[in-house]
């Protein structure tokens, strides 16, 4: 299985289809290497978060994180992020030497998957993609300039074709981009968050195939995979650490359940945010059809895909 992660801003008037990443190759045990060092960060309207980290799991730059007490622009968020990033280029922390990654937040693109018959040629495959992908960025994106890439996943030599697609917004990776060109540094990695949420579940090894409902500062994100099958949904919520009136919580987790019969969606994983508040934990368990947690170990859970942003750019 190959999940596309990066995207790249496409020269004037054109969109550029991006190279295929490979999946995860975790370091051998025993074996030397040159230590690398990650800086992967997230962003969205309400928070901030980073974090950097070496190969050997040794932070250089400890977790660190804000959290707007409203809905920001993406601007004045970046804003924010950027006062981080200087402070960490001045101290000597952030240099061009260090891997540098991001994934696009969900409300900013859009994540499908096409299927075409085994009978058809892959010129006619590739011709059908793009046609395809033009009528999904006419019907969702009419008036937004957009960065694609696609991907002809693995599967049965009669079985066919699936293929995966992102579309992303390319104005919000381009105000990432330029926020580290100020300081001469370059994103080695670019993600779309369905993308990094399915990236965890197969980092972890999680038989397939499988849910995950993530939760973050100011959502609820389910992302059911299968080779054959990608959903996802993005249910608003704010997690703000203080305790949440149980109705208001029920009404959502009402939606979510809804959403999860209507799709005959199984297997799923709890992972995010709400995993580090035991009773709110507790709360999700009693309530949604949920077969097991996703932990990290490594740092605190709110920076699970953080962390697999950084194993991307470790070893993707």
């Amino acid at each position: 299985m190959r999940i596309i992660d990066k995207l790249i801003p496409p020269p004037p008037d054109k969109r550029i289809l991006l190279p295929k990443l490979e999946e995860f190759h975790l370091p051998r045990l025993g074996l030397k290497r040159k230590t690398q060092k990650v800086f992967p960060f997230a962003f969205d309207s309400m928070f901030y978060r980073g974090l950097g980290f070496n190969n050997r799991y040794e932070t250089f730059i400890k977790p660190f994180e804000k959290i707007f007490p409203e809905e920001s622009s993406i601007d004045d968020v970046l804003i924010e992020l950027k006062e981080e990033v200087r402070n960490f280029v001045v101290e000597g922390l952030l240099t061009p030497e260090v891997k540098i990654g991001t994934y696009i937040p969900t409300k900013y693109g859009l994540l499908r998957t096409y299927t075409f018959p085994r009978t058809i040629k892959k010129s006619e495959l590739v011709q059908s993609v793009e046609l395809y992908i033009e009528q999904d960025i006419a019907e969702n994106f009419p008036n937004t300039e957009v960065l694609y890439a696609y991907d002809i996943l693995e599967s049965e030599p009669d079985a066919p074709y699936r293929v995966l697609v992102v579309i992303v917004e390319t104005e919000i990776v381009r105000k990432v981009e330029n926020l580290f060109a100020e300081f001469n540094l370059s994103l080695d990695l670019i993600s779309f968050e369905p993308i990094c949420v399915i990236n965890l579940g197969l980092l972890k090894n999680l038989p397939q195939p499988f849910a995950i409902l993530y939760t973050d500062v100011n959502k609820i994100l389910i992302v059911y995979y299968r080779k054959d099958t990608v959903l996802y949904e993005s249910f608003s919520f704010l997690f703000t650490g203080e305790e949440i009136p149980e109705d208001v919580l029920n009404l959502v987790l009402w939606d979510i359940r809804n959403y999860i019969v209507l799709n005959d969606i199984n297997n799923i994983f709890l992972a995010g945010i709400v995993t580090e508040y035991e009773p709110l934990m507790d709360f999700f368990l009693e309530r949604l059809p949920i077969f097991g947690i996703i932990t990290i170990d490594k740092f605190p859970e709110r920076y699970a895909l953080t962390y697999t942003l950084g194993e991307r750019l470790l070893n993707g």
